[in-house]
């Protein structure tokens, strides 16, 4: 990873978000649009499926997250810091997709979607049965975004920031909805193969004596995301690692709530929610 990492440097031509501040704007409020489209219709769905309180919750807490972390960016200020940056890509990775899992909205999203939102989601569903194979997937698209070819990319083009965003979440939320989700031991390699490589990544940002990035004001930027991506970034693998040792071992199992909708309907929304 280091050596791909390493070739990968190159001074591409960033200029930053400040030459068209109303495209950047508009990319990240569409950006922030995609959380309050699903809240919007988790509300919908909740009305005909109800969620414990807890899971409501936990769903409204990480959509508030999300709306803020997306329209937050409107005011340039990601365009002068590596840090901060990074702290926004953490929450997207490592609190806001976790959230959202542990919230379990999929039977109240298929409740107010039907069979269109069944027929949306049965690919993801069918992969997140694979923790490694998602772990994987989120492990090359977190390196290639963080490859400095791509992140200037990102950073020079609001619209390729969003793209980068929205597979973020897209991984994320295919990583953790199969590890949170899932009772099997897969999940634990799984876990530790994402922590080995994503400390690795942040390892070299906070040990690199050359700027990377278009965005840096000075390097100790650079070694501060690092810093953060390792560390605060990391903690949140390690307590699902215990989360999920403990799981496994003491054979807890939730079930989803069964409320409105007809017997067949509601058994075959619960039985998508849980593959």
């Amino acid at each position: 990873m280091v050596a791909v990492f390493s070739l990968l440097i190159h001074p591409a031509e960033a200029h930053g978000w400040g030459e068209d501040a109303t495209e950047a704007r508009l990319s990240a409020m569409l950006g922030g649009l995609v959380p309050s489209a699903l809240w919007l219709i988790y509300v919908v769905g909740a009305n005909r499926i109800r969620p414990t309180n807890n899971r409501r919750m936990k769903f409204h807490g990480a959509s508030l997250i999300a709306a803020m972390t997306m329209f937050g960016s409107t005011g340039g200020w990601l365009d002068k810091s590596s840090a901060l940056h990074m702290v926004q890509h953490m929450l997207i990775l490592v609190v806001i997709a976790p959230l959202y899992v542990l919230a379990r909205p999929l039977p109240q999203w298929l409740a107010a979607s039907g069979a269109t939102g069944i027929r949306l989601w049965r690919p993801f569903l069918r992969l997140s049965r694979h923790p490694l194979r998602t772990g994987i997937l989120q492990i090359f698209v977190i390196g290639f975004w963080h490859t400095p070819v791509f992140y200037n990319l990102a950073l020079a083009n609001p619209w390729w920031h969003l793209a980068e965003h929205i597979s973020f979440a897209l991984v994320s939320g295919l990583f953790w909805w199969s590890v949170l989700i899932r009772r099997t031991l897969t999940v634990l390699p799984a876990l530790l193969l994402t922590l080995m490589c994503t400390g690795m990544l942040g390892a070299l940002l906070a040990f690199a004596q050359i700027p990377f990035y278009n965005d840096l004001l000075n390097i100790q930027d650079q070694q501060l995301a690092g810093l953060i991506m390792w560390v605060p970034g990391g903690l949140p693998y390690l307590v699902a690692g215990g989360w999920c040792c403990l799981r496994l071992f003491s054979g807890e199992y939730t079930q989803s709530s069964k409320h409105s909708l007809g017997p067949t309907r509601r058994r075959r929304i619960e039985k998508l929610g849980t593959d």
